[in-house]
């Protein structure tokens, strides 16, 4: 959308931060304003862990992509202004000489390196929008500016703006938990004997239908720690689970195993981590919602022993059979079965030869009619 060059002031982007609160523009119009209140204005919405050298960066305007990259690659983790940001008050906004004294400033690898060498700029003028025990949100501007004045004018300004920041990004957070948690399908996952459970920072959970909390009496491949934690059962599904739910930054595409219990029953899980607002998953984490079903077979029990005394099939044949039915593919009976893939499709063979069938297709129609 077209936007002015000239500086813009306190009330539009008060104005652009609800607009992009409420989807009415986006928070890239709120920063691309942002760079014109100060001189080769560069701005970024940035998120800290700081217990870790940690740093994302959701939005800029002004940097190239490679000053990004490198920032985050290597500066961010020697940003002699972050580890003193735990000092600063929230929503007081500030340049950055009233964290590190600039004579501190110039000697260091940050400024020489990255800040002048890569973006032309000096200082930067900044505001802490949220705080926890180990998350810092901030919105900031890289100016080329020395002038002490106009820059404290520039952080008083970001001081006025700190509050509706903080209502827009807490109104977001409210509105994707909510959605999350109350506005899903658990009575349908019920129904169909789907468990469903949604974890947070931590792995603690944060809600489960019925049917996740009958499995936790029943017999199921995860345990519920003292402290509200989820674990699976199986090494590998936890692992992935715990990357799944780490801050922003990690990997997203949902992930799919089939485990089996100590009752010797073999389950689907499903680890899918829920989209979000950015605000959201920066101040409490991301939300992995995780599926369990059964994998039980489709075919009953007494026609299952038919097959067996018709064609000859072995117990392990069985378990193949039912499984294909189920929907398993080859590579997820392997898992379920605590066996090779190279076995299974062995056995698969065997079974096309005893019940005459030379596909998987012509398998299920024949355990189905």
């Amino acid at each position: 959308m077209y936007r002015s060059t000239k500086a813009a002031d306190t009330a539009e982007l008060t104005e652009l931060i609800y607009g992009a609160a409420f989807g009415d523009c986006g928070w890239q119009d709120f920063l691309d304003r942002l760079t014109t209140t100060m001189p080769n204005g560069r701005s970024a919405l940035h998120y800290h862990d700081l217990s870790s050298p940690t740093t994302y960066v959701p939005y800029v305007s002004g940097f190239a992509a490679e000053d990004i990259d490198q920032f985050n690659n290597h500066f961010a983790a020697i940003n002699p202004w972050i580890p003193k940001s735990v000092l600063v008050p929230v929503g007081h906004g500030l340049a950055g000489e009233h964290i590190v004294a600039r004579k501190d400033l110039v000697k260091s690898e940050f400024y020489n390196d990255w800040l002048k060498r890569r973006t032309g700029c000096e200082t930067t003028v900044g505001v802490t929008i949220v705080r926890s025990a180990t998350r810092t949100l901030l919105v900031s501007t890289c100016t080329s500016s020395t002038d002490e004045e106009l820059n404290q004018h520039a952080a008083d300004q970001y001081t006025q703006l700190a509050p509706h920041l903080r209502r827009a990004f807490d109104f977001l957070r409210r509105r994707d938990l909510t959605t999350v948690e109350q506005h899903e399908g658990p009575t349908l996952l019920d129904t169909i004997g789907v468990g469903l459970v949604y974890v947070g920072d931590n792995l603690r959970i944060r809600s489960m239908n019925e049917c996740a909390q009958r499995m936790t009496a029943n017999g199921s491949p995860f345990r519920i720690s003292v402290n509200g934690r989820l674990f699976m059962d199986e090494p590998g599904t936890n692992a992935t689970l715990q990357l799944l739910a780490l801050p922003p930054g990690s990997p997203t595409q949902p992930q799919v195993r089939i485990v089996r219990t100590a009752e010797d029953s073999a389950f689907r899980i499903t680890l899918v981590r829920r989209s979000s607002s950015i605000f959201t998953e920066l101040l409490d984490g991301p939300t992995v919602a995780v599926l369990i079903e059964p994998a039980t077979s489709v075919v009953g029990e007494q026609h299952l022993n038919h097959l067996k005394e018709s064609y000859g099939l072995t117990p392990a044949e069985i378990r193949i059979a039912s499984g294909i039915a189920a929907g398993l593919t080859l590579k997820e009976m392997s898992s379920a079965n605590g066996v090779s893939y190279e076995t299974i499709r062995t056995q698969l063979k065997s079974i096309y030869s005893k019940t005459r069938v030379n596909s998987q297709a012509g398998l299920v129609k024949l355990l189905l009619r």
